[in-house]
């Protein structure tokens, strides 16, 4: 027990010199602020007296702190949430002596038997060693204020004047340092007298107002942490001496010396059976009232409930229709894949677009080109790098994954490009702005942070642009000092998990059920019905929230980490706790951060800058990105549809609805669930089903509308299209 005292202490008093610690906990030097009294904090082990001594002890080790008159301990230093709050008004602090620890090796050796420690007896005491003995001191409620007045007239205003039999014991708390328990004493009595003057209530008062003041300002769109307990406030604290206080002269009153011979022994305590075992209004540990609780417990049990019921899918799943691993091509097979030159040849249209761009701006620095000649030019080639690439993946790639994925490469260029373009000609108009970037940007490397406009028009500048995780152009970026070799390949490793499980997901889930959902087209004789659509949406919205949430995991986290941490490049901010968005616009915010900036960039404050409001350029906002989220999905399908484009824009209403309810209730979940069904429950499993619906009214011939078995289909192409085998 004195080892495990020791090394928790040891935590402790290691973090004393950073002041608070992170979680809001205050470390074991004593402070003083102001008028108050010292803080402190540390173990000391506490007297259970409601409860069963299991172990052969009643005493339990606990985290214990005194803050402004407020006594309170914690199972651990690392709880968040106190086990119970004293506050020390109309109450004192008695010493209860000592005794002897029996499992100290000194004791052991010696045989020695405790005595009681009588007045006057300290200086032996203080020869002890550290863990000899247990020194005992317990804080309790003064008798009524009646009693205290009258004691007051006869001028027996000390604590030590106290009746035993009229006290009522609230802690007990024992020690294996002597000092140790001094300083508690001095500093517990000094807090019982803070609690009896004005400065006391003159806190209390503060501390409401500096709660509201926090209510008020928590962040909007997003939801409260999940631990609703205000951070300290933050004020200059300024250390002093041990025992140092502006209360030293009136603790005294506060303090009492035991009269019960041998007090310190647990064993010798009275416990009637009157002893109330209710001593305050407190709520139930669920209720709204509480203190704020560790729901650790039963974040693991909703955790494995969670695994066992999609356990449980997988393996339906599987019996259904095979492990879809068995059916995966070998790499013989991949090897002896044709090349598909389409695709090669997107890819080199694509650069051959890049190098256009650094031509056109180099021609410019060099004069060559004129002003607004060359920002014609920028157009011409922004715009087609992406409709080359979209003709390319129409007319010549039937794959839809092959196109997809050029289709985005194209785009994210295209995005690119425009923002070189706009971005160098703020450079080229604006001389100052350039120097304005290098003053904002902080942690630039040597080259960074005297480069200069056209000296930024180089051909290894705009590659690096191209290959850097973000979509909007500055001729200096943030640059991390080395490559860490070992992240990236621990983010190599997670990334390749990733893909693995979004791969499992699409080929043992997914496409199975768009497999049925084309049986039951065909039997139906290309008939929609309203019950099989909404059974084939329950079916794939777990699925399709995985896949989802995994391939946000795979490319925004461990892709654009390991390209920043190839290129060092140093701001990593991806994304933020979009999973926490209390109203869809703050989800549009937080998600995507690279398409956000350049959003807000290139398309919002050009439209404010023309003159539209605020609300018309948030629309143009949107219906780019509903073009562009069409395009992605539409062109590799080769069939035009306008289910995305009409899932995005119909996010307007949405924005509309949970700003208000969030307005209105502010801190609530119900815009955060309004948010999760419109994704993963509806829209994403919704659009599965309808464009896979599209794709087999597209690909199905003319002349086998009446009936068509299955292998008449392209049902090869569909499958493929989702990832599943043709076996399946």
């Amino acid at each position: 027990m004195k080892q495990q005292l020791d090394s928790l202490n040891s935590t402790i008093s290691s973090s004393s010199t950073e002041g608070i610690k992170d979680n809001g906990h205050q470390s074991t030097s004593s402070v003083c602020i102001g008028n108050a009294p010292p803080e402190k904090s540390g173990y000391l082990f506490k007297w259970q007296d409601r409860s069963i001594g299991w172990g052969g002890t009643k005493w339990g080790l606990r985290f214990v702190r005194l803050d402004h008159g407020q006594l309170s301990y914690y199972k651990s230093h690392e709880d968040r949430s106190a086990r119970y709050i004293l506050t020390l008004k109309n109450c004192a602090v008695r010493d209860e002596g000592s005794k002897v620890n029996k499992r100290h090796s000194s004791v052991k050796k010696s045989g020695t038997v405790e005595t009681p420690r009588t007045p006057g007896a300290e200086s032996e005491v203080e020869r002890y060693e550290v863990g000899s003995h247990f020194y005992v001191f317990s804080v309790y409620r003064r008798p009524n204020k009646y009693e205290v007045e009258a004691n007051a007239k006869s001028g027996e205003d000390d604590a030590q004047h106290d009746s035993e039999e009229h006290i009522i014991p609230l802690l007990r708390f024992s020690t294996q340092s002597y000092a140790e328990k001094l300083q508690w004493i001095d500093l517990i009595s000094q807090s019982c007298a803070y609690c009896d003057s004005e400065d006391f209530s003159l806190h209390q008062q503060q501390q409401q107002e500096i709660l509201q003041e926090q209510k008020r300002q928590q962040p909007k769109g997003t939801l409260p942490a999940l631990v609703f307990e205000a951070p300290p406030p933050k004020q200059d604290i300024q250390g002093y001496p041990s025992g140092y206080n502006l209360l030293n002269s009136r603790a005294k009153h506060f303090r009492k010396k035991s009269n019960i011979k041998d007090a310190a022994r647990s064993n010798k305590i009275s416990y009637p059976p009157s002893k109330p075992m209710h001593r305050q209004s407190n709520p139930s540990y669920l209720s709204e009232g509480a203190h704020s609780q560790n729901y650790h417990g039963l974040f693991n049990l909703f955790l494995l409930i969670l695994l066992l019921s999609n356990f449980r899918l997988v393996m339906h799943a599987i019996s259904q229709h095979g492990f879809f691993f068995d059916k995966i091509p070998s790499f013989y097979d991949f090897s002896e894949a044709p090349l598909d030159f389409p695709f090669v040849l997107g890819l080199l249209v694509v650069q051959a677009f890049v190098l256009g761009a650094y031509a056109i701006e180099k021609m410019m620095v060099l004069g060559f080109v004129g002003g607004k000649f060359g920002i014609v030019l920028h157009v011409i080639n922004c715009n087609a790098s992406l409709g080359v690439v979209i003709s390319i993946v129409w007319h010549l790639i039937d794959q839809p994954i092959m196109g997809a994925g050029l289709i985005l490469q194209a785009t994210i260029t295209w995005l690119k490009l425009i923002s070189y373009a706009h971005a160098n000609y703020d450079y080229r108009t604006s001389p100052d702005s350039y120097s304005l970037t290098r003053s904002l940007v902080k942690d630039l490397d040597e080259a960074g942070s005297s480069i200069s406009y056209p000296r930024n028009v180089t051909l290894g500048n705009m590659y690096y642009f191209w290959f850097a995780p973000t979509l909007t152009y500055q001729m200096a970026f943030p640059k991390a000092p080395f490559i860490q070799w070992p992240k990236v390949l621990r983010l190599s490793v997670q990334l390749f998990v990733s893909i693995i499980l979004v791969l499992f997901f699409c080929a043992q889930i997914v496409a199975p059920n768009l497999d049925n959902l084309v049986r039951d087209l065909e039997n139906n004789k290309g008939e929609v019905r309203v019950h099989v659509i909404g059974d084939y949406l329950l079916r794939m919205s777990i699925a399709s929230t995985y896949i989802w949430l995994l391939g946000f995991f795979a490319f925004f986290h461990c892709f654009m980490n390991i390209t920043a941490e190839l290129l060092r490049f140093g701001d990593r901010v991806f994304y933020r706790d979009w999973w926490n968005a209390s109203e869809v616009s703050a989800y549009w915010r937080l998600w995507n951060m690279p398409v956000h900036y350049w959003l807000v960039r290139h398309v919002y404050f050009p439209c404010i800058r023309v003159g539209l409001s605020k609300k018309g350029a948030t629309f143009v906002v949107f219906l780019l990105s509903a073009i562009l989220h069409e395009v992605l999905i539409s062109v590799p399908c080769h069939m035009i549809r306008i289910w995305s484009f009409l899932a995005m824009m119909g996010q307007i209403p949405l924005i509309i609805l949970t700003k208000k309810i969030d307005k209105r209730m502010p801190g609530s979940s119900i815009g955060n669930i309004i948010f999760w069904i419109s994704f993963c429950l509806v829209g994403q499993p919704m659009a599965m089903l309808l464009y896979t619906i599209d794709y087999w009214e597209t690909h199905i011939p003319e002349s086998t509308t009446d009936y068509v078995s299955r292998r008449g289909l392209p049902f090869a192409a569909i499958g493929r299209f989702f990832g599943a085998s043709p076996e399946l």
